[in-house]
Parts: structure tokens; sequence; C-alpha cells
């Protein structure tokens, strides 16, 4: 008689298998996808979304241009960190941040803290490719956007890489990209939720 051998049934990599008690913020320079990714991510969790530009623009009636030509950028970033501040709800979200939110400090600090933060990293061709579709990022008005976007790479990735999860994008489907980051988020959380129920059979 043959022994029937069993297999083992793997479950998909696109279902969250642990509840999520943080909200999930999206960084990344600008053209990484934070918003599309960001709205089909929420989607598949059933999780709302929101745009810290969006809710920028909403609370100061002006678009990110306007605020960025009539005020500056130091005025844009403190009314971001404000906004970036309220929209860390204790109930979970997916907040798709502004490519410098994460500079600074204060903001990264709370990020960090208060949600779980996901690095959309890509290269700079896709960064350059993708931007040049819309002409309203002002920060790629002062030059040339290609040299431009590698400067602020240069500055930024190294403080983008202090995010939990890092997931890289490229010229693939974002459903490839949401999928990324629910099995990495998987990986992120099974750790702590051994540690929980570690901590349950102690008491």
């Amino acid at each position: 008689m043959k022994r029937v051998q069993k297999t083992k049934i793997k479950l998909p990599n696109d279902r969250l298998r642990y509840p999520l008690t943080k909200s999930i913020s999206l960084i990344g320079l600008m053209g990484s996808g934070k918003t599309t990714v960001g709205v089909r991510l929420a989607r598949k969790l059933g999780l709302p979304f929101v745009d810290s530009d969006a809710e920028i623009e909403i609370a100061a009636d002006h678009t990110v241009s306007e605020i960025f030509e009539k005020f500056g950028e130091e005025d844009f970033r403190t009314g971001e960190r404000k906004v970036i501040s309220r929209l860390i709800s204790d109930q979970p979200n997916i907040l798709g941040t502004g490519g410098g939110a994460f500079m600074n400090r204060e903001t990264r600090k709370r990020l960090l803290d208060k949600t779980i933060t996901i690095w959309l990293k890509a290269d700079i061709d896709h960064l350059v490719e993708r931007t040049s579709r819309r002409n309203t990022r002002p920060l790629l008005r002062a030059g040339n956007p290609e040299e431009i976007l590698r400067k602020l790479a240069k500055k930024r990735y190294p403080v983008y890489g202090q995010a939990a999860i890092t997931v890289e994008t490229g010229a693939g489907p974002h459903e490839k990209v949401v999928n990324d980051i629910i099995r990495k988020l998987n990986q992120y959380l099974a750790p702590k939720k051994i540690s929980e129920m570690k901590n349950r059979e102690k008491k």
C-alpha cells in the first residue's frame, strides 16, 4: 500500500494574516506610486486611504503648487506636519505622504512611532518617466527633472531607509507591488504576534 504524501497548502501572499493595530504610511520620492499603490492597498485590506497632499490642499484651499509659489516650501512643510499629525488615527488607515514629509524630523518620528512605515523605492529612470506625465511637481520646475530627482534621491534615500519595510517598485503592475507589500507586512507582523502570544502564556 502506497503511502499518501501530504501536500502543504500554501496560503496566498495577497492576504494579510495578522490584525493591524497601526496605520500604514507610505513614503518615497514623487512618482514612486504612493497614491496609486495606496488606493489599491487600502481597497484590498478594506481600509480607508488618505492622501496628505490632498488633505493639505483642502485645508489651505490652495493646490500644492500654489502653496509653494505663494508661501514657499517652509510654510508648506509646517502645514504638512500638522495635517499628517491629524491624519494619524487610532483606527488603522493607509496614509500616502508627500515626498519630503519623512525628511522633517518631527514628522518622521511621529510616523515611525505611530504607523508602520513602508518605503516605496523606485529607480530614477522610472521616476523620471512617471513624473513627466504631469507638470504639477513644484520641486521639478526649478531645473532638469532628472538631475533634481537624482539629487533628492541622494539626500533622501538614506533617511527613507529608516522605514520599517522597503518595497521595490518598478515597471511592473501596481497589483504586484500591493502583493509584495502584503507579503512583507506578514513577515513584519509575524514576530510581533508570536511575542504577544508568549506574553499571554506567561500571565
